[in-house]
Parts: C-alpha cells; sequence; structure tokens
C-alpha cells in the first residue's frame, strides 16, 4: 500500500491548514486552464483542484479516489503511464504529481498520447530550491521519497515527449518563484 493510500487523510488536511497556499496554487492553475474544455487530472488525489476545474481525475490511490468522488470528480483508478483514454482531451494537468511519478517522461508521453491535436499539458510544480530543500527536511512522509525538478528540466522532459513550451507562470509561496506551472501544446 503506498503512502498516499495510508495517510489520505493527513494529505488532503494539509490543504485546510494551509489555505493561502492552497488559494495561490489554485490560483495559477485558474489562470491557465479553460475549464470549460475537456481536461484529464492526471494524480489527482483527494480532488481539491479537479473539483474546482471540471476535470477528470485518474489516480493510482484508491482512498485518494474516494475522497475526489465525494468532491462531485468522476475518477478513475489508473496509472500515469498506461491512461485509460484515447486522444479525447484538450488539457492534462499534472498538478504536485511529476515529483511522485518513477518515469516522469513515460507520463508525459501518455499525456501526449490522450490529447486532441494540439492539446495542451500543464504542469503545476515546486521547482528544486529553498522550498523543496524545506519539504525535503520537514520528514513528511509524502516528500521522503519525491524527486524535484527545476524549470528547465521540465522545460526538456516536455521537449523530449513531444510538446513545445509555450509560457511558464509563476507565483511566490514562501519565497521568490517557488511555485512554476509550465505550459506546453501538443506538436503535430
Amino acid at each position: 500500500m503506498s503512502v498516499f493510500d495510508e495517510l489520505w487523510d493527513k494529505y488532503d488536511s494539509w490543504y485546510e491548514k494551509n489555505k493561502d497556499i492552497y488559494r495561490k496554487e489554485l490560483s495559477l492553475i485558474l489562470s491557465a486552464v479553460d475549464s470549460s474544455k475537456k481536461c484529464l487530472e492526471v494524480g489527482v488525489g483527494t480532488g481539491r483542484f479537479a473539483c474546482k476545474i471540471n476535470a477528470i481525475g485518474v489516480d493510482v490511490s484508491l482512498n485518494m479516489l474516494k475522497i475526489a468522488r465525494k468532491r462531485g470528480v468522476d475518477v478513475i483508478l489508473a496509472d500515469a503511464s498506461y491512461l485509460p483514454f484515447i486522444q479525447c482531451f484538450d488539457f492534462v494537468l499534472f498538478i504536485f504529481t511529476l515529483c511522485f511519478l518513477k518515469n516522469p517522461e513515460k507520463a508525459l508521453k501518455e499525456a501526449r498520447r490522450v490529447l486532441i491535436d494540439y492539446g495542451k499539458v500543464l504542469i503545476c510544480f515546486i521547482p528544486k530550491g529553498k522550498l523543496t530543500d524545506d519539504y525535503k527536511k520537514s520528514g513528511s512522509p509524502f516528500y521522503k521519497n519525491a524527486k524535484f525538478y527545476s524549470v528547465e528540466e521540465v522545460r526538456e522532459m516536455l521537449k523530449n515527449a513531444g510538446f513545445k513550451v509555450e509560457k511558464i507562470y509563476y507565483e511566490n509561496l514562501r519565497y521568490e518563484r517557488d511555485l512554476a506551472l509550465v505550459e506546453g501544446k501538443k506538436l503535430p
């Protein structure tokens, strides 16, 4: 059983304890997503973001999906590397998911496969830096095995997966530019 299945309630309660950070994260995501389009959130967790953008969610944690479903999110138990869809989404979102994936490039290639022509992938993450150092030092069971990436590393992953980086958005959480959202467009 994964740490997310075991400690789903601890994970979810973090958002209640850190409402200001959650609002900033959500605001950044909402500024980049057209929620009238068909969206998929990979690694949906408990659905805190997907319920606000009308996204379908996939995750490997059954316990997290139960909470997301209670929030009104249509969910499917699925792995990021093997998405059960074929070219049907306008947007695929990875919201604080990339750092937990064993093979993020494979997941991005899967995202590309399920996107319509010229669809977009959005990756929201905490770039390597002071905040990720804080997370690693905190002893959090969620970040113990996480692999954090720089914005340049994410850009390179997107390029290798067949995307053109169109925009990069930043927000300040605790430090300067410690929240990033990279938007990639599917190349033909």
